[in-house]
């Protein structure tokens, strides 16, 4: 009977120890990388619009202008457009699906008259 106990205790904690390992394989453990553009720096007048395409990541992807008031941004699949709201400078940070993510820094300048 105590044979069977230990052989059985050990069973179960070979088992515990098993499932433990497969959990703890997560896709949260991929590695991060860094998004890459097409173009890392964009300059433009208020008014105008740039677009900057993603070149790696997964979709879908997001973007947020570090300063609104200075420049706007939407998303469409892989390119972002970048709007010139107000001379200054800002940055663009752009996440995909994984939480990855890459800076777009933003240059705005006057309006050509």
């Amino acid at each position: 009977m105590k044979k069977s106990t230990k052989l059985m205790s050990l069973l179960f904690v070979s088992m515990a120890l098993f499932a433990f390992t497969f959990a703890s394989c997560d896709d949260d453990e991929k590695a991060k990388i860094d998004l890459s553009f097409d173009k890392s720096s964009v300059e433009l007048a208020v008014g105008e619009t740039t677009t900057v395409t993603v070149k790696n990541g997964t979709s879908p992807y997001t973007a947020t202008s570090g300063d609104t008031e200075k420049a706007t941004v939407t998303v469409a699949t892989n390119k972002i457009t970048v709007k010139g709201v107000k001379e200054g400078t800002t940055t663009v940070t752009v996440k995909d699906k994984n939480n990855n993510n890459g800076k777009i820094t933003v240059k705005v300048t006057a309006a050509d008259e």
